[in-house]
């Protein structure tokens, strides 16, 4: 079997010029299913949060949706997980690890470098704060941002990655 390999392989020099890092191969796994069933599996009620910790991350992508994040590889056992957990309901859970890579941006001046191609208010002042996601544009790219104690992950599509990198390389205005 072909090892998998990373949409940014290559691109460790740029990201870290901009103090990040790609997390390649995250698992990510899609769950749609009921608000109940969702309470019952200790998924996010509440729009744009997140719930678990760094072995399990969920997060709240609609009423009904929401992304299970786990470390590279387990992808078959939250899948495992989830569909022995919601048997007998109506729902859905798909294994989307290959659709989307992770940046995680670390610097102090992550979220003005973000502000600059993103049309949602970033500033902590405002409310944007560890525990929150949400799913905006970054230049032309759909992306879901994760905001974390010290860091800023950004779920891309594989097929844009190079192009956020790129963006996320201007200079940040002052």
């Amino acid at each position: 079997m072909a090892e998998a390999r990373s949409p940014l392989g290559g691109r460790a020099a740029d990201l870290a010029a901009i103090e990040a890092v790609e997390l390649a191969h995250l698992a990510q796994v899609d769950v749609r299913c009921s608000p109940d069933d969702a309470a019952r599996l200790g998924l996010p009620r509440e729009p744009n949060t997140v719930a678990g910790d760094d072995l399990r991350g969920m997060l709240w992508l609609g009423p009904d949706e929401w992304l299970v994040v786990g470390a590279p590889g387990t992808e078959p056992a939250i899948v495992a997980e989830l569909e022995a957990a919601l048997a007998g309901s109506h729902h859905s859970v798909v294994d989307v690890t290959s659709n989307r890579t992770v940046i995680e941006l670390r610097g102090t001046d992550r979220l003005t470098r973000l502000a600059g191609g993103c049309p949602i208010d970033l500033d902590p002042a405002g409310g944007w704060c560890p525990g929150l996601c949400a799913q905006t544009l970054y230049g032309h790219a759909q992306v879901l941002l994760q905001e974390r104690e010290d860091a800023t992950r950004m779920f891309v599509r594989s097929s844009f990655a190079d192009y956020v990198v790129d963006r996320l390389l201007l200079p940040v205005a002052p």
